[in-house]
């Protein structure tokens, strides 16, 4: 079915009946109030109930109980009740199915991580742009300075750990590299030996066989 963005009334957009997922209000209503609320949530149509947006929700009720201007995003009613838009189209196929999906939705995004190096450069971009904006962000500049740290460390041990395997030191002490291909000895086909086979006339040194 073909997705389209539909204006609720907010009072009117029930939640799940089950949402095992916590939500970080203060978090949400900061990067609300800074970006605006561009998708309020996502319906279920076979249930007609909220499987994505319960935080969202939860934030723009809060928001509107306390008189608050409605964000950009959010549209009046004729009666002044807020219009939250709410992505429709999609309809599960069970309940299960339907609980499933609103736990992946928000368990994928915990499991992809961060490329913490890329993280912490567009943080730092940010926070140099506008401190305001890095607050939005959900990071505190503690958090930018904790990440900068760890990933000092980080880089760190990998020098060491590339010291410690090839004896490279960055050039302080060249003699820990060992020797240089100038210093090798060379050597013709004239080698003395201390042994030879008398029956294949294989010569050799060190040890008797």
């Amino acid at each position: 079915m073909q997705r389209y963005i539909e204006y609720m009334r907010l009072p009117d957009i029930p939640s799940a009946i089950r949402n095992a997922k916590d939500h970080d209000l203060v978090g949400i209503r900061a990067s609300i109030e800074t970006f605006g609320c561009v998708v309020a949530g996502e319906i279920d149509e076979r249930t007609g109930r909220l499987v994505v947006g319960h935080g969202r929700k939860e934030v723009l009720a809060m928001m509107a109980a306390e008189g608050a201007s409605p964000p950009e995003g959010v549209q009046l009613d004729d009666d002044g009740t807020w219009l939250a838009p709410i992505v429709r189209g999609w309809s599960s196929r069970s309940d299960t199915d339907a609980e499933a999906y609103l736990i992946a939705h928000n368990r994928t995004g915990e499991k992809g991580g961060w490329y913490e190096d890329v993280l912490a450069q567009s943080l730092l971009d940010i926070q140099q742009a506008d401190t305001a904006l890095l607050a939005a962000t959900g990071y505190s500049s503690d958090e930018l300075a904790n990440l900068k740290e760890v990933l000092a460390v980080d880089a760190h041990v990998t020098v060491g750990v590339h010291d410690d395997e090839y004896g490279d030191d960055g050039g302080a002490d060249d003699a820990a590299d060992g020797p240089s291909p100038e210093a090798f000895q060379s050597f013709d086909d004239d080698i003395s030996t201390d042994y030879q086979c008398p029956r294949c006339a294989y010569e050799w040194s060190g040890k008797p066989r």
